[in-house]
């Protein structure tokens, strides 16, 4: 079947609007398409991008130099391992092991006081002594993996308005080993699931202004949102620049965050984080002296900067899917009650790119994400424990929208939220506290028939 590109034009919040996409072929590939007005070059550039994307990763050494260097110390063998279809990843079941679950992580960060004032500095993004940044619970041949846990999940009910009951889950982390012994004692730790990769490179072409533009960090409009730009470090001695991917926004760029992928979770050294031991730290001697990858032929890297290009454009140029259900009466009733309660506030529908993209295809467009890429304090609930760079553990970027119905059709797994607490989007919803507990609490005073149609309107998106 022939992808047909198509363009939506309706008003939005009083605005008109246009959107580019493709219609789906089927909803496990709505993820990983390319944008629609891609060049040749780039399309036969996007394919070898994905087979770089998919490809199983070997340990060193190895007769397959161009797919050598996996670990010594890794989490996943693939990009795909964890996204599968570019989708959302998930959280364990109770009581399984932890490291068998690719698509799940363990962060470590220093803890600060209760009392801090996360607002008024830069905090090093300092991971634990022994165990570096993440748990990795798979090794090379010979190298003492990091350890393993399993979760288990306390449940509480949320009773809203008209009686209705929905079961919330909080996960909880138990150690079975730590091969290193235990962990400092000013470390934190926060529980992620590898995110969707949907219209990165969108997210990518938006100017730093774009987004500071949109920031009330003292709620000066008095609305009860004060989103945050994201203050990042690349480097000791570098400028702060402006984060805007992962859940706290602490990356930014694609290809930023793509290159910490490749080094912390499959232990590939790459041009930005040329570590060819990956996370590895000075307690773990037989890691950092193990065997690696790094070829003359390859910038004397794992994966050098032409690998690292077609990843970044496969990534960058990968479509956001198409909205659906648009002339339904359900849809647009949904969608008037998505602003009445007050979500748009934080997941602005609306954003429009820059003209500097390093993908031509990208500058001056005009997208619905459906977030304002700011950091929001979503309350005690969701908080992790220790800060990231300029985010509180109790601030998260706003999750884009776009995509959000598709997730278990895309790649058979449902896990919303930050750690993939939520099993549904309504669950997800209920979670939302801080600057959000407004919005969640009128949505909690919905009648059912309008909650429906809401949650309609978002798997529709």
């Amino acid at each position: 079947m022939t992808h047909i590109p198509f363009l939506w034009v309706r008003p939005f919040a009083g605005i008109l609007v246009g959107f580019f996409c493709f219609q789906p072929l089927s909803f496990a590939s709505d993820y990983s398409k390319p944008v629609s007005n891609i060049t040749l070059e780039d399309k036969l550039n996007f394919k070898v991008g994905e087979a770089i994307f998919q490809k199983f990763w070997v340990a060193s050494p190895s007769s397959t130099t161009a797919s050598d260097g996996l670990g010594p110390l890794y989490n996943a063998r693939s990009c795909h391992s964890c996204h599968i279809n570019n989708g959302r990843g998930h959280p364990p079941n109770a009581g399984i092991s932890g490291s068998s679950v690719p698509s799940f992580f363990v962060r470590f960060g220093r803890t600060y006081p209760a009392d801090t004032d996360f607002t008024s500095r830069i905090y090093p993004h300092l991971g634990d002594p022994k165990y570096g940044h993440q748990l990795q619970g798979q090794s090379s041949a010979g190298i003492q993996p990091e350890g393993d846990y399993h979760l288990s999940y306390t449940e509480k009910v949320e009773v809203l308005a008209d009686g209705s009951q929905v079961n919330l889950r909080t996960p909880n982390l138990h150690w079975d080993q730590l091969y290193y012994g235990d962990l400092d004692k000013r470390t934190g730790i926060s529980m992620l699931v590898a995110p969707s990769l949907v219209g990165m490179g969108l997210l990518d072409a938006v100017t730093d202004d774009t987004i500071a533009a949109n920031a009330d960090p003292k709620d000066a409009n008095n609305d009860g949102i004060s989103g945050r730009v994201s203050w990042v470090r690349t480097g000791t001695n570098t400028p702060p620049v402006v984060g805007r991917f992962g859940y706290k926004a602490s990356s930014p760029t694609v290809s930023a965050q793509n290159q910490q992928a490749f080094n912390i979770d499959m232990g590939l050294s790459t041009p930005l984080m040329p570590y060819a031991s990956g996370d590895c730290t000075g307690y773990q001697v037989h890691c950092l002296t193990s065997p690696n990858g790094n070829s003359a032929h390859l910038d004397n890297l794992e994966v050098d900067k032409k690998q690292m290009h077609l990843v970044d454009l496969f990534v960058s140029l990968s479509a956001p899917p198409a909205m659906r259900n648009l002339s339904s009466s359900t849809f647009l009733e949904g969608k008037t009650l998505f602003e009445n309660t007050g979500c748009a506030s934080c997941h602005t529908p609306k954003m429009q790119t820059g003209t500097n993209s390093p993908f031509s295809e990208l500058n001056q467009r005009t997208f619905y994400p459906f977030t304002d890429l700011l950091l929001h304090d979503m309350g005690p609930g969701l908080a992790s424990e220790f800060p990231s760079f300029s985010a509180s553990p109790s601030e998260w970027r706003t999750a884009p929208l776009w995509g959000i119905g598709l997730s278990e059709s895309v790649s058979g797994r449902v896990g919303f939220l930050h750690d993939g607490r939520a099993r549904t989007i309504e669950e997800a919803i209920l979670w939302h506290g801080g600057e959000a507990k407004q919005s969640q609490m009128a949505y909690k005073n919905l009648k059912k028939e309008h909650r429906e149609k809401l949650i309609y309107f978002l798997e529709s998106l």
